[in-house]
């Protein structure tokens, strides 16, 4: 009797204990859904240190059109703060316009206006006491200007990984600063970076720069060196100067005298026909800016008797996007490279009209004998 006493309260304890961890599991899980992440709006006129103040990591800080006051403080990770209409949000600074001592913060679609000093976005160097730093951030889409810096990243391990993309940063002394970032790597892509003393300014800070046009009196600026990824593989897509491919970037200076400005791309792919070397690193497809194309093309065969079915070959140069044939006798193309049949006997005058984003060209050959 007091053993089957005693393993009837065992049992009742354990069905006690297990109760009690599925309470704990169950208001863990509701206190889990109920900490969603928020959308917060600021009008003209709100602060929007005080929403990011007021803000819970994963919340969206939506900036509605108008002008606000920089010198924003984030110590929360996980922060977006995106301007509704792209660059219609200004921030004007009289310090530095943000910032960033946490991590995952994204500043999207602001038009950042400095004092002629200080800087646009700044990881800062020396983080706050409860802060872990700034890493895996992003500044994308915006427009900075009139700063020292436009986007200030490093100093040992308070930052790093940031990813700076598609941003139109110019009126500045130096567009992007990154220092000692030890092994944490800076993306910086899409940008377009112009009127700076310096385009990048680094200082044992490894990158991947790509597909961003530079046009500066110094477009990279590393005293001890530089040891960037500077391309990707040729790959599909249009690039920073229109062309078809991405691959490296556009590299100029304001005396017009730069690589991208002098090389020639005899092949018309996007890309400059030798490698531009910086220092330790290369870009081996730094960009050549589209130009009009120049229509041409070939036909085989040009003669025969009727009917003749003639292949027409696109040898246009400069990367045309349509096609426009015309074959003689009343009959058209738009593809690039036709076949057409001559059904009478004659001679036949045809034309290609080719266009790309940059203009159009025509050529006009009397080209086909039929017999």
């Amino acid at each position: 009797m007091l053993s089957k006493f005693i393993g009837v309260m065992v049992l009742q304890k354990t069905k006690i204990v297990i109760l009690v961890v599925l309470t704990v599991l169950f208001t863990l899980r509701a206190a889990a859904g109920s900490a969603s992440a928020a959308t917060i709006y600021v009008e003209p006129g709100d602060s929007i240190q005080r929403a990011v103040n007021n803000a819970q990591p994963g919340d969206t800080i939506i900036v509605k059109p108008g002008t606000y006051n920089g010198d924003i403080e984030i110590s929360t990770a996980n922060l977006t703060l995106v301007s509704s209409s792209p660059h219609k949000a200004i921030i004007k600074a009289k310090n530095n316009a943000f910032n960033i001592y946490e991590s995952n913060v994204v500043i999207k679609n602001f038009d950042i206006r400095g004092p002629g000093k200080y800087s646009g976005v700044c990881f800062l160097f020396s983080r706050i006491e409860s802060t872990n730093g700034a890493f895996y951030c992003t500044v994308q889409n915006n427009k900075i200007s009139n700063f020292s810096i436009g986007a200030d990243v490093g100093f040992y391990m308070n930052s790093g990984s940031e990813h700076i993309l598609n941003n139109d940063i110019f009126n500045c002394q130096t567009g992007i600063y990154a220092f000692d970032l030890m092994f944490e790597t800076l993306t910086v892509s899409g940008n377009r970076i112009t009127n700076c003393d310096n385009g990048l300014y680094l200082i044992d800070a490894p990158c991947i720069v790509t597909n961003n046009y530079f046009n500066n009196t110094v477009n990279i600026n590393a005293p001890e060196g530089v040891e960037c990824i500077f391309n990707t593989t040729k790959t599909a897509g249009k690039n920073i100067v229109g062309g078809p491919y991405r691959g490296g970037n556009y590299w100029a200076t304001p005396s017009g005298r730069s690589f991208s400005q002098t090389h020639s791309d005899k092949n018309g792919d996007g890309f400059a026909d030798e490698p531009y070397i910086l220092g330790n690193s290369i870009d081996y497809l730094p960009l050549i800016s589209l130009k009009p194309p120049v229509a041409a093309f070939s036909a085989s065969p040009t003669s025969g008797k009727a009917p003749l079915k003639v292949k027409f070959t696109d040898r246009s140069t400069s990367l045309p996007t349509s096609w426009k044939w015309s074959f003689g006798d009343g009959y058209y193309s738009t593809a690039k490279n036709p076949v057409h049949k001559y059904g009478k006997a004659g001679k036949y005058t045809v034309s290609l009209e080719v266009k790309n984003k940059k203009g159009s060209n025509k050529t006009t050959y009397n080209y086909i004998s039929v017999k």
